[in-house]
């Protein structure tokens, strides 16, 4: 065999070997795996929409499909059916995920990590003469049962110390059927919500009675998790997603005006709000603090809708992170 053969059968061989090795030998790429995750078209998501948007996804090498729903019940549904990797969503949501026997962890705040952050308004009814905390007792407050909102008013009222056998509360899950029947003073007299429609029932003449951004408690967070399945397994993919997301998040900080279109789309903010409607401001790279997880769990436990108190490492992964 001569040297030129000998040569030419080398290069063949390591050839081979080297595609053997890059299709079989290597573990997946995380551009290879495509993260499901669903999505509420609220302020909290947005970051989401300008990864996309911006191409982060792709620049991180990772898929990520972003899933719509209508509803969190919805939403909550499909992860626990398998359809979704992770979802937005909030702690009180994520325990009850959890008893329902899909393992699921926050990896990332959304908002809430500053208490300017993810507003939330107790309001009454234009006419109804209730201006402060005190008036709600003996009245009829709109809310949805066993939902971060709920969790919210009860922290309202011992914040104000109000008894809370002496405020009626109203399950409405429903938020436009509840600020629509606010706004015409129609069965309740005051409701809690979430912006953008505390803002526009304000604008419409809704009096602001409870502010939870200017309280001396921060209470609600909104957050990423991720089923543990999709974490052990996309382990990558989860890292990758995050920075484009955490990315994101910096960039609306920064050129707040760049995306406010894409901002007041997203949040389905009425058209005659947009106008004054702020950009919401994120802070990258936070998760809740030990002492946010125990109060929502604790919260749980005390009405019964989950058997234990799950632990802060059996809610959050912190590496993501790190």
């Amino acid at each position: 065999m001569n040297f030129t053969k000998t040569s030419k059968m080398i290069l063949l061989l390591v050839t081979t070997l080297f595609l053997l090795t890059a299709c079989n030998g290597e573990p997946k790429s995380s551009t290879e795996e495509t993260l499901k995750i669903g999505l509420l078209r609220i302020d909290d998501s947005i970051p989401f929409y300008v990864a996309q948007e911006e191409g982060l996804f792709e620049k991180y090498h990772v898929q990520v499909e972003l899933v719509e729903f209508k509803s969190g019940k919805d939403q909550s549904l499909a992860l626990e059916s398998g359809e979704l990797d992770g979802l937005m969503t909030d702690m009180a949501v994520q325990g009850l995920i959890k008893k329902s026997g899909t393992e699921i962890k926050t990896v990332a705040m959304a908002l809430g990590a500053k208490a300017e952050e993810g507003r939330f308004l107790v309001v009454s009814a234009p006419e109804s003469g209730i201006l402060t905390p005190e008036d709600l007792l003996g009245k009829t407050v709109a809310a949805s049962n066993n939902t971060m909102m709920d969790y919210l008013l009860e922290q309202f009222e011992r914040i104000y110390q109000l008894p809370a056998e002496n405020i009626n509360q109203a399950n409405i899950p429903d938020l436009m059927l509840r600020t629509t029947m606010l706004l015409e003073g129609k069965d309740i007299d005051a409701a809690i919500l979430p912006d953008p429609l505390a803002a526009y029932a304000v604008m419409e003449g809704a009096n602001v009675v409870i502010d939870d951004t200017q309280l001396a408690e921060n209470l609600s967070q909104s957050v990423v998790a991720v089923t543990d399945q999709a974490i052990n397994d996309k382990t990558t993919a989860v890292e990758n997603m995050l920075k484009a997301y955490f990315e994101a998040m910096t960039l609306i900080n920064e050129q707040p005006e760049n995306y406010r279109e894409l901002c007041l789309n997203v949040a389905n903010v009425p058209q005659e709000l947009a106008q004054t409607y702020p950009t919401p401001t994120y802070s990258p790279k936070t998760i809740p603090s030990e002492e946010e997880v125990a109060r929502i769990v604790d919260w749980l436990v005390s009405r019964q809708l989950i058997e234990k108190n799950y632990t802060y490492t059996e809610m959050v992964d912190d590496r993501f992170v790190q």
